[in-house]
Parts: C-alpha cells; structure tokens; sequence
C-alpha cells in the first residue's frame, strides 16, 4: 500500500506542469459562470485554495488542475456608490476597475414587483431583471426582459415534466456547480436551482444564485451577471442602493 502511494506521488510529482490559464476572457461569449473569489480550487494535485479579486468567473483547467478565470469584476459598495449615481452594483471589465461594464440600478418597487435595471457603460439601459413576491406558500420568482425577445420567467418549478435535454442540461449544470466551492465563506440554506425558460425553451439555469449556466446564445451576459449580485435570497442585496 506505501509503495503504491510512493508511485503515485512520485508519478504527480514528475508530471509536467499544466497549461497557464489566460489572466482574463471575453465576458460577452461566456457559458458557465460563477460570482466569487476563488482563482483556483482546492483539489489533490493543488491543495488549498487561491483567491483573487471577486469577480465573475468562468470555470476552466482540468479535473486535476480547474482554474476561476474572470471576466468581469465587482465594485465595492463604496465604488459603486461614487461612480455610477444610483446604482446597486457595478461590473468592471479590467482588474483596475477603471472600465465600467455595466451598473446595475437600485430597486424601484411596484406592488409585489422589484426591478433593477441592468445599464451599459454609457448609461444605456439593457434590460430589466424582477423579482417577484411569493404567495405564502411559494417562494418569489424572477423574470429578465431583454428589448427584441420575449420575457423570460425564472421559477424554481417547471409547470410540465422536464425532457431529457432538460434532464441532462440540469445534471451537468449541477456537476459544473459542485465542482467550484464557494467563495464567500458564508453558511447558506439549501442552493435553489432556478430554471429560466421561455415557454418550453430553456434559457439559463442557475442553483445558489451563484453557479449560472446559460444555453441562450442571444441571451445578454450583463443580464445574466446581474442576477448573483443581487442574490436569490430571502431578502436580496440593494448594493449601494439605499433604498
């Protein structure tokens, strides 16, 4: 049993180092993305974690060797608050945060809705993203209007029995999700796994609000970021927005 360990370590340990990831990826093409600060995750072949800038990120590397490559980073609230007026949350498109990505707006409430409006670095709105109230016995759901597509609805149910596309786009969207620890260090109920559809068409899923995988080509990623921001919690996160 010693002997087979030996080989094995000595096998890893004369193993050629992986491929370096890229610094950074384009946010507009990507597929799979968590919001946190893990760079590289703990695994045999690299214990421990490493943590950078919070940021979004996209999953890449190997089994033995997975990497957080970012493609778009987070404002602090103070940021937020002193660059774009208003605003709950900023993205960034450089590490120095000097190129504004998008903002997302400050919650205007409207009977049981609450909206943020996701705006691009000239002010420009892009799309809208809603939550929901709940009845008493359900949970708030969540809708994203992009102008020149139809609504999509995001729920934690869908209405008919889930195909095997939607059966194995579920499974390796959760495989994808198990693979990235959390970041943030904060215990969390049970994740919620969120199926945005279109009628019958699948658009993203997302579990935890942090773990997003998006199958919509044309969907905006800034949409799509703007939902871990603000949180599938019991009470989302206003950001920067006092109200």
């Amino acid at each position: 049993m010693a002997f087979g360990r030996g080989r094995s370590e000595r096998a890893r340990s004369e193993a050629p180092p992986p491929p370096l990831p890229p610094e950074q990826v384009d946010w507009r093409g990507v597929r799979t993305f968590v919001l946190g600060m893990v760079w590289r995750p703990h695994t045999p072949e690299q214990p421990g974690n490493t943590f950078g800038d919070r940021a979004i990120r996209v999953p890449m590397g190997t089994e033995q060797h997975p990497v957080n490559v970012p493609c778009a980073y987070a404002g602090s609230d103070e940021e937020t608050a002193s660059r774009v007026a208003g605003a709950a949350f900023t993205l960034y498109e450089d590490a120095a945060h000097e190129r504004l990505l998008c903002s997302v707006m400050g919650p205007v409430k409207e009977g049981r809705t609450c909206s943020y409006e996701v705006r691009d670095a000239t002010g420009t709105p892009v799309g809208t993203l809603s939550r929901v109230a709940g009845g008493r016995f359900t949970r708030h759901t969540w809708r994203i209007d992009q102008p020149g597509h139809p609504q999509i609805t995001g729920a934690g149910e869908i209405t008919s029995a889930p195909t095997k596309t939607e059966k194995a786009f579920v499974t390796a969207a959760r495989l994808v999700a198990a693979a990235i620890p959390e970041a943030e260090g904060v215990k969390t109920k049970k994740p919620r796994t969120l199926y945005w559809m279109i009628g019958d068409q699948e658009v993203m899923l997302s579990e935890a609000s942090k773990k997003m995988t998006i199958t919509a080509d044309w969907l905006d990623r800034r949409l799509a970021f703007a939902f871990p921001l603000i949180g599938d919690d019991d009470k989302p996160r206003h950001g920067a927005a006092t109200s």
